[in-house]
Parts: C-alpha cells; sequence; structure tokens
C-alpha cells in the first residue's frame, strides 16, 4: 500500500483507492445479486417464495432490484474519491454521472419495447434500469457536489468513532428530504374519488373498497402525469386483484428508491474511512440492525397491519429499510470471507458481478430463445421448471466467465 502524506486531512493515495475498489466483496456481493436476479426471471421453478410478493410482504425475489439499488451506492463514495484522486474536477464528475444516467434511462427504454409495444403513444416509459438511472442521479449527482476532496475527521473520541456518518451528513440531509416529500405526498395526495393515503392494489382487494385507487397516490401520479397508457400493464396485483394499471417502477418510488441508493453510500463511505475488517464489519452489523428494527416498527412487525407495509410496488420506507438490512447482513458475509480471512475468491459470482449490465441486457433478449429456454411438453412441474432455470442462469455464469478471462467488461 503506497504512502498517505500525513497534512493534518486525511488523504487517498491513488494505489490505496484502488485497492479499496477491487474488494471482492462488491464485485461478489453484485453478482449474487445478477444471478439471482435471471433465475427469478427465468421462474425460479415457480416457487412462489422464490418469486415476489403479489403486494404486501417479502419474499426472495424482493431482494434482487435494492440489492443493486443498495450496492450502486456502496460504489458511488470509491468512485468519486478515486476520480478526486486522480485530479479529475467536480465538474466533470457530474457529467459523467449524467451522462451514465442518461444512457442508463434510454437502455432501459429500448428494452421495454422487448416485450411490450414499440408505439410511441404506449411506449412504458418507467423500468428497472429508468429507476437505477433515476436513483444514481440524484444520489451520485448530489455525492459528487457536496463530498469533501479531503476529509478532517472532527477531534474526540465521538468524531473518531462517527467520523464516516459526519463524512455524508449531507447525504443524510437529503434521504431525510426525500423521506419528508414521499411520505406527504403519499398520505395527502389522492384521486377525488380515493381515501387518502390509501396503500392497497385496488380492484378486488378488501371487498372493492377502493376499485379504482391501485397504489394510492403512486398510482394516481403515474396515471395523472405519465398516462395509463404508458405504464406496466402486466403487474401480478393487477392479475389478482384488477384495477387500472398501476407501474411498480414509476415516478414517487423514485424518492425511496433514491434514499436507498443512499444507505449504500453509507457503507460505502465506511469503506473509506474505517480502516480495520472489524470496525467496518461492526458497523454495517448495527446498521442492518437499526433498519431492521425501523422498517419492522414502520410495518407493525406484520405484513398488513402496519403504518407503512413492507411493499415492494410501492417502494416504501419500510421495504427500504429492510431489504437494506438484508444487504448489510450479505456484503458482511462475502466481505468476511473474501476480503477479511480471504477463504473465498467469490466464484462463481465475482465474474456475473463485473459484467452485471451486459448479462442483464442479454439475459433480458434472449428471454425466450434456445438453448437459455426451453420447453417439455406435458412435464411443466416444479422439477422441469427449476432444471430449466437453473440451466438457464448457468449459461448466463459461463458466459460471464468467458467474458472475465478475455478481459471484457462492458460498462455504461
Amino acid at each position: 500500500m503506497s504512502r498517505v502524506r500525513r497534512t493534518g486531512k486525511l488523504r487517498y493515495g491513488d494505489k490505496e483507492l484502488a485497492i479499496q475498489q477491487r474488494l471482492r466483496a462488491l464485485d461478489t456481493f453484485r453478482g449474487m445479486a445478477i444471478v439471482f436476479m435471471i433465475f427469478v426471471n427465468d421462474g425460479a421453478g415457480g416457487y412462489w417464495w422464490l418469486q415476489h410478493a403479489t403486494w404486501n410482504g417479502l419474499v426472495a425475489g424482493d431482494l434482487v432490484f435494492p440489492a443493486f439499488l443498495w450496492i450502486m451506492g456502496v460504489c458511488i463514495p470509491l468512485s468519486v474519491k478515486s476520480s478526486f484522486a486522480k485530479g479529475v474536477p467536480r465538474w466533470k464528475i457530474v457529467m459523467h454521472i449524467v451522462r451514465r444516467s442518461f444512457l442508463m434511462f434510454l437502455l432501459g427504454m429500448s428494452l421495454n419495447t422487448r416485450f411490450g409495444s414499440n408505439m410511441l403513444f404506449e411506449l412504458r416509459i418507467f423500468g428497472v434500469l429508468q429507476r437505477l438511472a433515476v436513483a444514481y442521479l440524484l444520489a451520485a449527482g448530489f455525492y459528487a457536489l457536496t463530498a469533501p476532496k479531503y476529509y478532517t475527521p472532527p477531534r474526540g473520541a465521538c468524531g473518531q468513532a462517527l467520523k464516516d456518518v459526519l463524512s455524508c451528513l449531507w447525504c443524510w440531509v437529503l434521504a431525510a428530504v426525500l423521506v419528508a416529500a414521499h411520505t406527504v405526498i403519499t398520505f395527502t395526495i389522492h384521486h377525488p374519488d380515493c381515501p387518502a393515503g390509501y396503500l392497497g392494489p385496488g380492484g378486488k382487494h378488501d371487498d372493492w373498497v377502493a376499485p379504482e385507487c391501485s397504489g394510492g397516490a403512486a398510482g394516481y401520479i403515474d396515471r395523472l402525469l405519465l398516462g395509463e397508457a404508458h405504464l406496466y400493464q402486466h403487474r401480478d396485483a393487477r392479475r389478482v386483484y384488477g384495477g387500472p394499471p398501476m407501474d411498480p417502477e414509476g415516478l414517487l418510488g423514485c424518492l425511496t428508491s433514491t434514499v436507498q441508493v443512499l444507505l449504500g453510500v453509507q457503507a460505502g463511505a465506511t469503506v473509506l474511512l474505517q480502516r480495520s475488517h472489524k470496525a467496518r464489519i461492526s458497523r454495517w452489523l448495527a446498521w442492518s440492525l437499526v433498519f431492521a428494527l425501523a422498517g419492522a416498527l414502520l410495518a407493525g412487525f406484520s405484513r398488513e397491519h402496519g403504518v407503512i407495509p413492507i411493499n415492494k410496488n410501492l417502494w416504501s420506507m419500510s421495504f427500504v429499510l429492510v431489504t437494506s438490512a438484508c444487504c448489510l447482513i450479505l456484503l458482511c458475509f462475502c466481505y468476511t470471507l473474501t476480503d477479511a480471512w480471504r477463504l473465498w475468491g467469490g466464484g462463481p459470482f465475482r465474474s456475473p458481478g463485473l459484467n452485471a449490465i451486459a448479462l442483464y441486457v442479454g439475459h433480458y433478449i434472449c428471454a425466450e430463445l434456445f438453448p437459455f429456454h426451453w420447453r417439455v411438453p406435458f412435464m411443466r412441474t416444479h422439477i422441469i421448471k427449476l432444471i430449466e432455470a437453473v440451466w438457464g442462469t448457468a449459461l448466463w455464469v459461463i458466459i460471464a466467465h468467458i467474458m472475465a478471462k478475455k478481459k471484457v467488461y462492458i460498462a455504461l
């Protein structure tokens, strides 16, 4: 590790930042997320607990998308500080973030036409990559504008203990503003024929109490500003309950998704400012406990009866907190084995993590193509579906390893 000059300010050498950014745990975590996402999108054997909750609640498949948002946040401080160390002006960093967000949003809209309409008056505007793009633009852009190039921790034991939190103080301010705005909008804005603060799926739910109010404020804002034709038409909740369309990756959820990225930024700041393995892991575990308890309290320790239920379609704050806690625990697991103890190299997940965007686009385009998918007539059992899903997922893992061996890495 290179020497770092001591000038009263915390500085980072180029080599040290390169080492920080190449933590195996980050690529391994991202690889786990992309591999499990492909498995879920391939049907996950038809097992309900491996897919997505219809409305309230949390099952395994619901952890994939927030994991991408969160780990993107973890990498933001490492990337921005590395650019500072290389002498890149702040405005160039921001312009790179804007460019990357624009390309991600455009790519997401293009992929929407793979299984949807390409008619301009019916084109779905938002989606997974679009949500990632908006959250990245807000969180990374804000961090790049507010992060100090050289951070001087406050003196005293308390200042030293909280230096990673204090370095992200403005990010916590932004998160508080976003949470407040999301809460006010959710519980005050509503369709004239819908109750204020409604958080249900509409349609037949709860004996038709609010049939045209799907998604409450989130659904109403999307239908009002984007138009029903530009929303996702085939969500599970609509198939079960009916009601008007509501986009699970719509406008209002971008606020809480950005909060999720900012929580990842805090975990990334811990990597920068806490040098020992023990300090990093202990802080991540402490944050996971805080987030899990806070999310469970909002949800009332139940699926249906809390003030703010855990809900992926609405991207509720309880969902953000609980899934962020799960991400922290998984990162601790990966970090302990790959970077602290060095017992595991991250395989077979690290290579997919290095080419996550390529695998996402590739599996989406090839969703119905042989050899990634095939059908066996009259044998649509869980076992056959599971074999098909594992087979398709394994092929993409192999492709990722071939790309890594040839040093082919695709990024926006």
